[in-house]
């Protein structure tokens, strides 16, 4: 192990360990009686290590930290005290991956009872009306869209809004749905809903943006990333047995490139 530095205060020294353990580097804090914590990580990772440390330094209440934290549901105040699994606190730590969650669910619910009602509120059928621009992505016309498109937004929206922050993933969720939404509404009809946009988005943009800034754990495989635009191709060639909003999907993975090329990642910002 590579002897990487010494924090007075064990608190942080934790909470940066849990960082660096949250993006894949192996990274511990190790108290010394009546001295500073010492800090040490892997060999092949030290000079990645501290680059991340340089930023904790700089801005340590930034709340990724502190996200981190709470994912791996570890105490910041005691060294070496055994982890507890605290479920609400991972729902603190993603506010909008799981209001958006929410309410879509919500809104499911809604169009079981009230089809006509539900579609006549959220639907782009008065473009005047501002946030209808938005609001068709929280409609979903079937169970299985609704789980595909959830479990999606799960995983990917969940890891922007660790590495970014709260604000960023809404930006990013208003943005790109009002992108996708527009571009089927103009080139289609009124006729489509679905969080799908934002999902491609989510995608183009996770997927860009870890082959531009590589990490430990890539989100999205090659062969996955072949399957979704295959997907899409196929949308486009109208040979599934389902009606997709295909326009949406395109712009929202454009959007979602575009906005990888833009948007480094927090720790890559500094440093560059």
């Amino acid at each position: 192990m590579h002897k990487l530095a010494e924090i007075n205060n064990l608190s942080a020294a934790l909470l940066f360990t849990d960082y660096c353990q949250s993006e894949g580097l192996h990274v511990v804090a190790q108290p010394v009686s009546n001295g500073p914590t010492q800090l040490y990580c892997d060999e092949n990772c030290a000079e990645q290590v501290a680059d991340l440390l340089k930023e904790f330094v700089e801005d340590p209440h930034h709340p990724r930290y502190q996200a981190a934290a709470w994912q791996r549901s570890q105490p910041v105040a005691q060294a070496g005290q055994r982890r507890i699994v605290v479920p609400w606190q991972k729902v603190l730590s993603r506010p909008i991956t799981v209001l958006m969650l929410g309410i879509c669910l919500l809104v499911y619910a809604w169009l079981q009872l009230d089809f006509r009602g539900a579609t006549n509120s959220l639907q782009l059928t008065v473009p005047q009306q501002l946030w209808r621009w938005f609001t068709p992505a929280l409609l979903h016309f079937s169970a299985t869209h609704l789980v595909f498109n959830l479990l999606w937004w799960l995983l990917l929206g969940s890891a922007l809004e660790r590495q970014f922050g709260s604000i960023r993933l809404l930006n990013f969720t208003v943005l790109t749905a009002v992108i996708s939404n527009a571009a089927q509404f103009f080139l289609v009809g009124t006729n489509f809903g679905g969080l799908s946009g934002v999902v491609y988005a989510l995608f183009g943009f996770c997927w860009l943006s870890q082959k531009r800034y590589p990490r430990p754990r890539p989100l999205i495989s090659d062969a996955l990333a072949m399957f979704m635009v295959v997907w899409l191709l196929l949308g486009f060639a109208d040979v599934l047995w389902i009606s997709m909003a295909n326009w949406a999907h395109l712009a929202g993975l454009l959007a979602g490139l575009m906005l990888a090329l833009l948007i480094k990642p927090p720790r890559h910002a500094a440093t560059s």
